[in-house]
């Protein structure tokens, strides 16, 4: 109930939103331009995967929920928000005379009608004429992994409304709405229902920056939308979005200003970027980790004494931190990341043991004679994670082990590992966590993105209790004996902290670094 109560009087407060400290010296106008290093398949606002999909989408999309600097939830679209006692409606004010980028109202009837949409309760029309010739074919979104519960959704008028939901995953509406992976963005209704599958290519959404032209492996173009429910934001003109997959090709090209901003800088070249003086770095506290996932449901990784050799003591994270990840973080084998508020630190209980995990390997059938061997599939995007992977491999084949490495780009690293879970042991800059159960989807298998196919009957009991409660204590204890469950179990192959860090050139004002638990560029301005 104190977490209820805090809730409602947030609400009631009705808190600030947008200002930043250099707000009244902000300057409108200017082109901002940013080097991306993954391509994205499409810009569908209803599915998404990955960070470069979530850049563009919060970028150009407004949602009823954000979070801040301090990653507190605070209003968005939603101007206030009220919570009922049990927990089971929550009722929104919106903000009044916004627009989406096509020109149709932003309004109470637009946010019931994507809730529908998400949760099925309604099909679009291009859905029902593909239904005509495969009447298999069905609507899936990823914002239905967190937002399930929603059963019913009211408008009371124009700018207020109401949603009610059922009592396992009222606990994750608000945090899901605000910074899950997958934050609810708004599409235009009238533009989504007719354009169907060309809306991956053209996305209307009801953010401050609307899209002009999107070349895939190319650019992405958007520009300020005069219809944005804040009639003072955005400051920018433009964005230009430039796909480069090398690295040193977007450390080049923010040291000679060809572009103002690196969203995601390879930890090999921090230390380069900090001796220049016309480059400002951003980082925090890790809400990300360096995970090396294994496929628990293949071959013989269903072994624990497999996993607990490979995941566990074959492992020397203490070596891959101070060389590969330059020392910028910290050797880490749970869940949730070392700077989320639900973190637990079991990484002593992990030490490098060869020996150990030698014997384990044994007893599962594995030796000399008949040697493990696997791959390891990796994407080109960051050089780390050839680094990472050498090293474990040399490691790995101390004690006898074969693994292979297999580098592929990111879009086909995410067909391979996420969709067809082809692959024995990946390696992944993880998703933000903003709590435990904010990455569940990742092994909750009653969900269709359990990719680290846990498929543990025991584990999904913990998801669902956590997901139910509503006490922040109740939830903080849920989540410890979840992770060390996985830990126990050696689902969860945990490898370091993955600090996050954004370089921009110094003239760029108004930066808000939320360390990839969301992007908010409305009140970016250029000092130049």
């Amino acid at each position: 109930m104190k977490r209820l109560l805090t809730v409602i009087l947030l609400a009631i407060a009705v808190l600030a939103f947008g200002a930043v400290p250099d707000s009244e010296a902000a300057k409108r106008g200017g082109t901002l331009k940013i080097g991306m290093e993954g391509n994205i398949p499409h810009m569908d606002g209803t599915i998404a995967l990955g960070t470069p999909i979530k850049f563009y989408r919060e970028t150009m999309g407004a949602g009823l929920l954000l979070l801040n600097d301090k990653l507190e939830i605070v209003p968005d679209l939603a101007k206030s928000w009220k919570v009922s006692d049990d927990g089971l409606t929550i009722t929104f004010k919106l903000h009044e005379g916004g627009t989406f980028h096509d020109g149709t109202p932003l309004d109470a009837a637009a946010v019931k009608w994507n809730l529908d949409l998400i949760n099925g309760r309604l099909v679009p029309s291009w859905l029902k004429k593909a239904q005509k010739k495969n009447p298999k074919l069905k609507f899936r979104s990823s914002y239905r992994l967190y937002l399930y519960q929603i059963k019913k959704v009211d408008v009371v008028d124009k700018y207020t409304v109401r949603i009610h939901q059922a009592k396992v995953g009222r606990a994750q509406t608000l945090p899901a709405l605000a910074g899950y992976f997958t934050r609810l963005i708004l599409v235009s209704p009238t533009a989504y229902d007719k354009a169907g599958y060309k809306f991956k290519k053209h996305p209307i959404f009801a953010g401050p920056f609307k899209m002009v032209e999107y070349k895939p492996k190319r650019h992405v173009i958007m520009e300020r939308h005069k219809g944005y429910f804040l009639k003072n934001r955005p400051h920018l003109d433009r964005i230009e979005v430039y796909y480069m997959p090398d690295a040193n090709q977007r450390l080049n090209a923010l040291r000679s200003g060809q572009i103002d901003v690196i969203l995601n800088v390879p930890k090999g070249l921090v230390k380069t970027l900090k001796r220049s003086k016309k480059v400002k770095l951003y980082s925090g506290k890790a809400a990300t980790t360096f995970a090396f996932p294994i496929n628990n449901q293949r071959g013989p990784w269903k072994d624990i004494r497999v996993r607990k050799a490979l995941v566990c003591y074959g492992v020397n994270r203490k070596l891959i931190v101070k060389t590969a990840l330059r020392g910028l973080t910290i050797p880490w084998a749970t869940f949730s990341a070392p700077g989320s508020p639900d973190a637990i630190d079991l990484t002593s209980e992990c030490p490098f043991d060869p020996a150990k995990a030698k014997k384990l390997l044994a007893e599962a059938g594995f030796g000399s004679s008949k040697p493990f061997k696997f791959v390891m599939t990796i994407n080109n995007t960051d050089p780390t994670f050839v680094d990472i992977a050498q090293i474990m491999k040399t490691t790995y084949g101390s004690m006898g082990v074969k693994m292979d490495i297999r580098v592929v780009d990111r879009a086909t690293w995410v067909t391979l590992f996420v969709r067809k879970r082809n692959t024995d042991m990946t390696l992944q800059d993880t998703v933000p966590v903003l709590d435990t159960n904010s990455n569940s989807h990742t092994f909750y298998s009653k969900t269709p993105l359990d990719y680290y196919m846990m498929k543990d009957p025991k584990l999904d009991a913990m998801v669902e209790e956590w997901r139910s409660t509503l006490d922040r204590k109740k939830q903080k204890a849920v989540s410890h004996r979840m992770q060390r469950y996985m830990f126990d179990k050696a689902y969860y192959a945990g490898l370091a902290g993955s600090p996050y860090i954004q370089a921009t050139r110094t003239y760029v004002k108004g930066w808000t670094y939320l360390n990839k638990l969301a992007f908010d560029l409305k009140d970016v301005w250029l000092d130049k």
